[in-house]
């Protein structure tokens, strides 16, 4: 390939396109240096201005108008409660609700407090009716009161004639009802022995004049003998109640329970709750047959009675 040599325009013509580009690398360096140089003097030296906070109008009315929401106490600042929210006082509740001793023909046999005040238990006999029964916190003792609230050995209840409250504690003689209580085994004479016949089989014969009596005095009767209440190992239920121990003589050792004996039902009734054993106590007073379901020497058996 052959080179030719340039001719003087065309020299002329690239000097002149070298001249102008080192003419703007010039320029953007002399541009460069300058920004530099002076960039530091171009930021601010000192905070903007704040701007003025306007006021708002309201601020500037008078404090008078909002005097009602302070006179009335509105927002309880005073930790009251303003008057016209207040329950009006008819008179109907008396301003010392103390609870006196009651004389209604009631008689607390026993008292079985639970966690759940609600749940509590009163087991209580009613002499003017010829019975006996348990009531939960809540509940109307035969017209005549509303249970209020259980404590051991004391019920509250409220009297449904006067509207007054009243309390009725056990027998401080009969506070425990249990065997442990030598004291309170000598307050229960043992039976003669001729009030109940056995005829065999598990089979009793008994009178019903001897029965009632001592249905009709259940505090004496549970001062014979003390049971507790059985868990099913399984569920945890309770499964019935145990008879742990009784008076040498007594009722109980008459009917052939034996100590040990777990009673299950009875009629068909399964016992695994207070309310259930006195509602199977207050059967008893008209049944002309009684069948116990129990627990006895390991087998389950059942144990019947004949009321004549």
């Amino acid at each position: 390939m052959k080179i030719t040599k340039m001719t003087l325009a065309q020299k002329n013509k690239i000097n002149k396109f070298a001249l102008y580009g080192l003419i703007l690398f010039v320029a953007f360096t002399i541009a460069d240096l300058t920004i530099i140089y002076y960039r530091d003097r171009l930021l601010p030296d000192q905070a903007p201005p704040k701007k003025a906070i306007k006021m708002d109008s309201f601020q500037n009315n008078d404090r008078s108008q909002y005097s009602v929401i302070t006179s009335r106490n509105l927002f309880s600042s005073k930790s009251e409660i303003p008057d016209a929210l207040k329950a009006k006082d008819d008179g109907s509740k008396k301003k010392n609700d103390d609870p006196v001793p009651s004389a209604l023909p009631i008689t607390l046999i026993g008292t079985l407090v639970h966690t759940d005040p609600l749940k509590s238990v009163a087991a209580v006999e009613i002499k003017s009716k010829n019975m006996s029964g348990s009531f939960t916190v809540g509940a109307e003792m035969e017209g005549l009161a509303k249970l209020e609230k259980v404590e051991r050995g004391i019920i509250y209840f409220r009297n449904l004639n006067n509207g007054a409250l009243e309390y009725i504690e056990m027998n401080k003689g009969n506070s425990k009802v249990s065997f442990d209580n030598a004291k309170a085994a000598q307050t229960v004479s043992p039976t003669s022995g001729k009030e109940i016949q056995n005829v065999g089989n598990n089979t009793f014969k008994v009178k019903r004049a001897d029965l009632n009596k001592y249905l009709n005095d259940m505090s004496s009767l549970l001062m014979q003998a003390r049971a507790l209440p059985n868990r099913d190992p399984n569920t945890g239920e309770i499964n019935g109640y145990r008879f742990v121990d009784f008076q040498p003589g007594s009722i109980f050792e008459q009917l052939g329970i034996k100590r040990g004996t777990l009673i299950k039902s009875a009629n068909g009734v399964q016992i695994n709750s207070i309310q259930s054993a006195m509602e199977a106590f207050n059967n008893f007073k008209t049944a002309n047959n009684i069948k116990l379901g129990v627990e006895s020497d390991g087998s389950d058996q059942v144990m019947n009675y004949n009321i004549e």
